[in-house]
């Protein structure tokens, strides 16, 4: 869902929407006549806890064997081994290693840190740069991202502070290889950083698990990235409210069905600084590497995997509305945008795709 600059913090963009769950049948009294008892309706198991600085939540049911304290360790395990790999608040972390080794040499990672850098690479050519996981220079200069140090109030960047970090960002800085798995940067100080992008793998990869339980149903959210499969016990698709930017009046600007798809959104509305008298946001575009002003925007985007939506919802925000809406159009992509008119008031527009998905629920 987010954001150049989110770095793994729960931003709150998602608000699950409340999932009904059915009563268990009661027993029958016994006797020789007696009917047997149906048999009790299935019930999701709720998992929380917290990973990457954020949260998680995970609903599941299916015919798997595994208990709860299994299915948890499970998730655990995975959740800690991605964040070994891709964090960049770990120094230990493959990333982390990888940003301060030194250029023009190959650096050995595992082979989902290079999936997920490879899948980064393709979306940065796709979206024609608004998309850049080598943005984390210039998330630094802008006082957001790892490393940065935190200030409310700032002065930004100089044209010659940023004309020196702009050649450590953008595309042919980084290459990947599948076999065996690497990462390669041209310059010393490039880096990666995945926060735009990872998190959404991770939650394919704890639905996958499930799945390899014997759990096809199941609804998996971390900090606000979210994916649905299979369906609710009752049958209906789980369904994901999206929060309104301005929350007047109904509670989300869209309650989405899940349908063995994922949700995922990038707002500027509740992590921007002030710079010099100016609001700026922690969203930078790294094809002029200035911070986006506030604007009180989101996207929202919907998509078959949690990477693939997590990978379009900023390059969106970056986009703007118009040209954002036309790519999504041309790519047939299913987003809601929520900005701001001239007179201050919220516009919700959705591209044909999201409202196919919304009618067809």
């Amino acid at each position: 869902m987010d954001v150049h600059g989110r770095a793994y913090e729960p931003l709150w963009f998602l608000i699950l929407a409340a999932i009904a769950l059915a009563p268990a049948a009661k027993p029958q009294a016994a006797g020789g006549n007696a009917t047997p008892a149906p048999s009790a309706p299935a019930q999701a198991v709720l998992l929380t806890g917290r990973t990457m600085g954020t949260t998680y939540r995970i609903k599941y049911w299916g015919d798997g064997t595994a208990d709860q304290l299994e299915v948890r360790t499970k998730m655990d395990q995975a959740l800690d081994r991605f964040d070994r790999q891709m964090s960049t608040y770990r120094d230990d972390s493959e990333l982390s290693r990888f940003n301060r080794a030194a250029a023009k040499q190959w650096f050995p990672v595992s082979s989902e840190t290079a999936h997920v850098v490879r899948e980064a690479i393709e979306y940065q050519r796709l979206t024609e740069g608004t998309l850049d996981v080598s943005v984390a220079p210039l998330l630094r200069a802008w006082h957001f991202g790892a490393g940065a140090e935190k200030q409310n109030r700032f002065s930004a960047p100089s044209e010659e502070e940023l004309r020196r970090v702009m050649e450590l960002v953008g595309d042919g800085r980084l290459d990947v290889r599948a076999d065996p798995p690497s990462l390669w940067k041209d310059k010393d100080g490039v880096e990666v950083d995945l926060s735009t992008i990872a998190p959404g793998y991770a939650v394919d990869l704890l639905v996958e698990r499930l799945k390899s339980l014997g759990f096809a149903n199941a609804m998996v959210e971390i900090g606000g990235e979210v994916r649905g499969a299979g369906a609710r016990p009752d049958g209906t698709p789980w369904r994901i409210g999206v929060e309104g930017v301005e929350q007047t009046g109904a509670p989300f600007a869209a309650i989405v069905p899940l349908k063995n798809l994922a949700l995922s959104t990038a707002g500027d509305y509740r992590n921007f600084r002030t710079a010099d008298g100016a609001r700026y946001t922690h969203i930078v575009d790294p094809r002029t590497g200035q911070a986006l002003p506030y604007r009180g925007a989101a996207v929202s985007v919907v998509a078959e995997t949690c990477l693939a939506s997590d990978a379009l919802d900023t390059p969106l925000l970056v986009m703007g509305a118009e040209e954002g809406y036309s790519w999504c159009v041309k790519h047939e992509v299913a987003a809601l945008f929520q900005t701001r008119g001239a007179d201050g008031a919220i516009v919700e527009r959705a591209t044909p795709a999201f409202d196919e998905l919304m009618r067809n629920e």
